[in-house]
């Protein structure tokens, strides 16, 4: 299917166009409207084939492929808008809410799509703007060729991208959406290189590996390729929850399996709120017995690792916050206690639970604090994200492809 891109040209904003009622078609009607409709979705006419989806939508309430491609339609007509989206603020909006509320009766059908589950997503009171080029020559070119992608008009859209990627080259929208027209028309090698220059600009955002994983998977030859990409845009960005539908189409189309290493933690040591420094420390006795539990004891070490960090070490190693927080650090030397403790107590691995036979797993691969980043992380501890990816990100793709993802193509 034929990817819809959430354009970032002021929301590339709607233009508020009148639309075509059809009237209640009769049943055997019905096949030649849904074969028009997918006609001019696949020549990219989105305008033309949107009265078409209303009426299919009416007709088949429950068909999440209209929804979505309702949606898709709703949004070529934002494009329309984008050279004064002040002007058109209203109308823009309006159609917001409709674009959303249609990809999310999708969603509700059925629909697993990507974009489907942004534009689901979309916050009709936040519109986005090119971060880069806004105002420039670069912006005015990209709302040029988002309106001709919208009236499918692919070969004027691709050279207006490329234009607007060689007039502001830190633009990373213009060499991304130069690459998804490419690969709409299914040309894999330019797409390729249009996703690796977009890459180039800020290899720390996960849309052009994820879109490259797509083409791969949807028009190559090598499944492996695009399970890498996929990889790659987890990497960029591990919270998003985008960048991880990648792979889980991956996973989906190769038969593979998706699923982190279980490792169950105590709760965290509680801070008396009026005398700080008083920490208690919930731990259950009996999870820690280690005549039922072999090797539960050693729990007991992460709890009093984390309350000395909480109470002594944190003001030391991180004297510019001037509030607690979790961190990497901390998570990194209580779950390692954990793993010096059951060592030194000798437990045969095969008596161990789950969590701690995947805790010396994790330790013994030199990837325990991926395992916290990526699977174990809060709000605290994704703070320390971008400075670990900066210093080891092969290391987060060799976790991911040897602890998360099982099966598949090799």
């Amino acid at each position: 299917m034929m990817r819809l891109r959430k354009s970032r040209l002021g929301l590339v904003v709607f233009a508020y166009l009148s639309l075509v009622s059809l009237a209640a078609l009769p049943l055997f009607a019905q096949v030649d409207l849904e074969a028009r409709a997918n006609a001019l979705w696949d020549a990219s006419k989105r305008l033309e084939a949107l009265p078409l989806y209303e009426q299919l939508t009416r007709n088949r309430p429950t068909e999440w492929i209209y929804f979505e491609r309702l949606a898709g339609c709703i949004l070529a007509q934002i494009e329309q808008l984008s050279d004064d989206p002040k002007a058109n603020a209203p109308q823009i909006k309006a159609l917001m809410i409709r674009e959303r509320d249609a990809a999310r009766r999708a969603v509700e059908l059925g629909d697993t799509n990507n974009v489907a589950l942004m534009m689901a997503n979309t916050n009709p009171d936040a519109p986005q703007e090119f971060a880069a080029g806004a105002g420039g020559p670069a912006h005015a070119l990209m709302g040029e060729a988002e309106r001709a992608f919208s009236a499918g008009d692919l070969k004027k859209a691709m050279e207006k991208y490329t234009a607007a990627a060689d007039a502001d080259p830190a633009l990373y929208e213009a060499p991304l959406y130069a690459g998804d027209t490419a690969y709409t028309q299914k040309d894999l090698t330019t797409a390729a290189k249009w996703f690796a220059r977009a890459i180039e600009v800020d290899r720390d955002r996960e849309t052009a590996y994820r879109y490259w994983g797509d083409a791969i998977l949807l028009y190559g030859s090598d499944p492996s390729e695009a399970k890498r990409k996929y990889i790659l845009a987890i990497v960029a960005e591990p919270y998003s929850r985008l960048a991880w539908q990648g792979i889980q189409q991956w996973a989906k189309a190769e038969k593979a399996v998706l699923l982190a290493p279980k490792v169950d933690r105590p709760s965290a040591p509680v801070a008396d709120p009026q005398k700080p420094g008083n920490i208690t420390i919930n731990i259950d006795p009996g999870a820690i017995d280690n005549n039922k539990h072999p090797g539960s004891a050693a729990w007991l070490g992460y709890s009093m690792a984390r309350a000395k960090f909480r109470n002594d070490d944190f003001v030391k190693d991180f004297p510019a916050e001037k509030t607690y927080r979790h961190t990497l650090r901390e998570e990194s030397e209580a779950l390692s206690s954990v793993v010096t403790i059951v060592k030194e107590l000798k437990v045969d691995r095969n008596q161990l639970d789950e969590s701690l036979r995947n805790l010396l797993d994790l330790s013994d691969a030199g990837m325990l604090d991926c395992w916290i980043l990526i699977n174990g992380a809060d709000q605290g501890i994704a703070q320390d994200y971008p400075a670990y990816r900066q210093q080891h990100r092969q290391l987060l793709n060799d976790y991911l492809a040897r602890f998360v993802i099982h099966g598949g193509t090799i």
